[in-house]
Formats: structure tokens, sequence, C-alpha cells
């Protein structure tokens, strides 16, 4: 023993203090090399003891082993035998002798930026959620910030730990030990970071899915959000869904309805078990339907408003309860038709859309019936189909292609990839779209000439001289692209431009082989 009293040569000091906690632990039997008084006074511990007399076993367990993996380590604890809010830090003891041991030091979390951002984050959430964590976009590093206390079979209160990990490991957990096992794509879908990060831009980002709760299962609700207190990283709050009541008619509309954004004309829930319906948002345009009822009443009602004797029997085809719930258990992820509709006293046309809604609890068998007036649209691709502009644009070359009305800003896309199709939804100025859009997918040293190319006095400049341009860049997933800006003549007031993507990464890396030869 006198190599270890030799080391600790503060012995008096730490054997004194009322506030620091430490003990080492041997490596090889977890027992107790040293203590010092606190320990001893608070768990009755001492040189000899078993590590599980002062300290929670599997946590010694989990806390040596990163420890081992990199050197010091350092974590939270909420409440322990050594009181509330503590700091721990880890570290290795290694003897001449070659003795192994784990130093645990505890000692009283201090008011750092950390605890200052923890209060902020509580004051801003509340405490009434079952977790909150706090990501790290840059290291993916998530820490726990709140987390159900647990009480043993006395009734008192145990130790609850707050360790870091990485973002793959609490991803994983999450997966594997705490969700229903019919859940876990659907979690890997949802948990995926960049989804994530993109989601919230636009604001925040929810999901669903069922938390193994002892023996059974319970609905969960987890929501990310950025604040702008916190830069670079995201938090995540969970809470049962039987907290916020989300069974109910009104829960389920303001999820529904968050999800789609405004521009439908009619929103409906169909229970395709029951064929029943409730009305989400009721439509802007017609009277006399009622806010729920049988499902065949409603497809009537939308039915006469088809005078397309072909069309009309392709609805009831297609739209049918059954029909529906047939599409989706083979996988379909939307149902989508375009009828002309007798609406108005001029030919006009809806789109009729279903799909399924966002996994929630209550949700499950139903799907979201919409109806959209398309008039405006049809009416454009019309115009420019007389023009044979969209022949040309449509081919199979490009990825995406965009109409720009300079004059006004507006914009419309003929042909888009799935991913940027939320773009038309939440811009309705060209120009907006275009900068979220250089900001979001186009890498930084291309981000200036991007924007400048493509801005309405480029547009204009361009429309006088009549001539067709294009942009090589490079985007932040590491693909080439040539956006060809192609002006439309001037013709009856109607002055726009079109913005074709075309996929230039193959093209790129043959040229760059090229000239390595």
């Amino acid at each position: 023993m006198s190599d270890i009293k030799e080391f600790w040569g503060i012995m008096n000091i730490l054997d004194n203090a009322d506030d620091v906690a430490i003990f080492v632990v041997s490596g090889r039997d977890g027992k107790l090399l040293y203590c010092n008084h606190l320990v001893t006074v608070l768990t009755n511990g001492h040189m000899g003891s078993h590590v599980s007399e002062v300290w929670d076993h599997e946590d010694y367990k989990k806390a040596s082993a990163r420890c081992n993996e990199g050197g010091t380590y350092r974590y939270k604890v909420e409440r322990s035998r050594f009181g509330k809010r503590k700091n721990v830090t880890v570290s290795k003891v290694v003897w001449s002798k070659g003795i192994l041991a784990y130093c645990f030091l505890i000692t009283p979390q201090t008011d750092d930026q950390g605890e200052k951002e923890r209060d902020k984050i509580f004051s801003l959430l509340g405490r009434s959620y079952r977790h909150i964590f706090l990501i790290d976009k840059f290291s993916g590093e998530v820490t726990t910030l709140l987390k159900p206390t647990w009480r043993d079979a006395d009734g008192n209160d145990q130790t609850v730990y707050y360790h870091p990990v990485h973002f793959d490991e609490w991803k994983r957990n999450l997966i594997n030990a705490l969700s229903h096992p019919d859940d876990a794509k659907m979690i890997a879908m949802f948990l995926d970071m960049p989804k994530v990060i993109e989601a919230l831009e636009h604001g925040e980002y929810v999901f669903q899915y069922r938390r193994k709760c002892n023996e059974d299962y319970v609905w969960s609700e987890m929501r990310f959000l950025q604040l702008d207190e916190l830069e670079g990283r995201i938090v995540c709050s969970e809470r049962d869904v039987e907290e916020l009541s989300l069974g109910s008619k009104d829960r389920q509309s303001e999820i529904i309805l968050r999800t789609l954004g405004n521009a439908y004309r009619s929103i409906y829930l169909v229970d395709m078990k029951t064929s029943e319906y409730t009305t989400v948002k009721a439509d802007a345009f017609l009277f006399g339907i009622p806010e729920a009822g049988d499902y065949e009443t409603l497809r009537d009602i939308a039915q006469e408003l088809i005078p397309d004797e072909r069309q009309r029997r392709e609805y009831q085809a297609c739209f049918s309860a059954a029909a529906l719930s047939a599409a989706f258990a083979e996988g379909a992820q939307n149902i989508s038709k375009e009828y002309m509709s007798s609406m108005n006293d001029t030919v006009s046309w809806m789109a009729v859309t279903a799909f399924e809604p966002p996994y929630m609890q209550g949700m499950e068998g139903k799907c979201v019936l919409t109806f959209m007036d398309i008039t405006e649209r049809k009416r454009v691709e019309a115009e420019r189909n007389e023009k044979k502009i969209v022949v040309d644009a449509l081919s199979s070359r490009y990825i995406g292609v965009y109409f720009v009305n300079i004059p006004d800003g507006s914009f419309h896309s003929v042909a888009t990839p799935p991913q940027f199709r939320y773009i038309e939804e939440q811009f309705d100025d060209a120009q907006a779209a275009i900068d979220h859009y250089a900001k979001a997918y186009v890498l930084e040293k291309y981000r200036d000439s991007f924007r400048s190319r493509v801005s309405r006095q480029s547009l204009l400049e361009q429309q006088e001289d009549q001539s067709e341009r294009e942009l090589i860049y490079q985007s932040v997933d590491g693909r080439w692209l040539r956006l060809h800006i192609i002006p439309v003549p001037l013709e009856h007031g109607f002055n726009e431009a079109i913005l074709a993507f075309e996929d230039y990464t193959e093209v790129m890396q043959q040229l760059r082989g090229n000239l390595k030869e």
C-alpha cells in the first residue's frame, strides 16, 4: 500500500473535503483501493469494500469501459447518494507494479455555460417531458439533459446518469432496445440526421413511435427543435402521447395540417376499415358537406363535380375505401389523379390525392384525402405546350425543370426531384427559393456565382439578348450539376425563363480522368 499512499499525497485534504467525493477502484476485482471520508460517511464504504457498495455497479462498468476507450471520461449525475447535479470524472490509474485502477472524482456542477444553456432550455420547454436531449450537429454527440428518475423496491430515489453518446449509438439503442420491432425501419428513416436538419430549416420536426414500457408499449412523440440560442445544436424532447391527448380529432387535424401546409382546398381523414370520414379542412367552395359521416357520401358529392363520364368512372374506382386500402397494402405511397371540374362556370381542374397520414396513435388504417384547385397550373401548362417549350424541357436529361415569371417573381415546376418538392410549397417568390436552394444545396465556393447567375437582374439581361446560358457547379453532397438558363421570348406580356438542372457528375468524372491520363 506504500505506492498508493505515495500517490495520494494530498489524502488529508481530500479526507476533510465535505463537497468532493473520491474513490479508487481496482480494475482487477472491483474493490476500493481508497475512498475519502465523505464517501465513507454517505455510503459506509471503505477500503476493501466492493464498488457496488458506493456506486451502481453497471454504471461503474460502463464508465470504466468509456475511460479505456478515450482516456479521461466525464459525465453528469442528476441524483445520487452524493447529492444532486454532480459532475463525474473518471481517470485511469496505472502504478509501477502494474496495478490498474479507476479513480472516480465527484464534484458539484458549477454554473458554467453548459448549465446556463441547460436552464435556458428548461425555461423554454419546461420539465414535463420524459426525456430531453441536446444533439451537436457537428460532433454528433448526444447529451441527456433530462430523463425519468426511478425508485428501488424500498421506494428510494436511485441514481440518474447522463452519459454523452454518439448519435449513431443513441439511435441504435433507441431502435434495438426501446422501440417496437415493427417500428424499427420507420424510426431508422425518421432519425436520419440530414433529413432532420433539412426539416428543421422549415420549423420543428415531429414523429411518433411505440416505446417499450415494462412488458408493454406506449405511444411516444419525439420533437426536434432548433433554438436560436443554441447555434449548431438541436434539442430533442420526448413525451408520452397520452399526455398530449393525441388521440383526439383536434390533435390529429393539427398534425395533418402542419404536415401538409395550406395549399389544399380541402382535406379529409378517411378510415378505410369503417368507410367513415372526418373533416380536417373544410372545403372553401362547397357548402353542406357534413363534418363527418359515411365516406361514400363524400365521394358521391365530389363525383358530381366531374362532368366527363370516363373520368367519373375512374374516380369511383380509384378512390373507394376498398381501392385505397388495397393500393396502400401493395406499397403505394400515394394515389393522385387530375380531373376536369364543373366547380366554376368556366372550365376548371381539380387534383385528388390520397396518402397515408403521419405515423401516430389513432392513425392506423386511415388515409388523408385532399382536393386542390389546379386550374391555373393547367392553364400555364397549356400555354407552355402551345409554345412547344415543355417538349424539350421534359427531356430525360433533366432532373428538374422550373419556369420563372420574371416580372412578378413567381415560379412553377414541371419536373422536380422528390427532395426538392417542398421548395415550391414553401416559397412563392423565385428569388427567395433560389437563395434557399443556394444556401442549402450549393457548395459554398459556387454559391455566389449561382445566386448572381440566377438573379432577377441577370434573367432580365438575358431576356434582352435572347441567349441561352449555363452554369456548372457542385452541390454539398459532392455531385456536379449543369444549370441551363433558357430565355422565353416576350409574347403577350408573358416574360419567362426556364431553369433546367442536369446531373453532370459522370461527365465531370470523365473529364477529370482524361486530364489525369
